[in-house]
């Protein structure tokens, strides 16, 4: 399945003070076959960080805007899920 996504890249500080860049497919932009809110919204409250899908590892990981290193960039293209 292909859908037209924002894709965002930003570098964040990891808690073990490690520094990652993430390219990442917000919630609000996956197919809703691939959403369980629930469980999501339980991920989230525990730390705080927002869930995401990984564009890279093609799974869901945390992003931590609190330690955002520099600016998040966003572009628009079609991602093949």
């Amino acid at each position: 399945m292909s859908k037209n996504v924002t894709i965002y890249t930003g570098t964040f500080t990891k808690l073990n003070g490690e520094k990652r860049t993430m390219s990442f497919i917000r919630q609000s932009d996956l197919p809703s076959s691939m959403v369980n809110s629930q469980t999501i919204n339980e991920m989230q409250q525990k730390t705080g960080n927002e869930v995401v899908f990984d564009t890279e590892k093609k799974q869901f990981r945390q992003f931590n805007w609190k330690t955002v290193q520099g600016k998040v960039t966003e572009r628009n293209t079609t991602f093949s899920f």
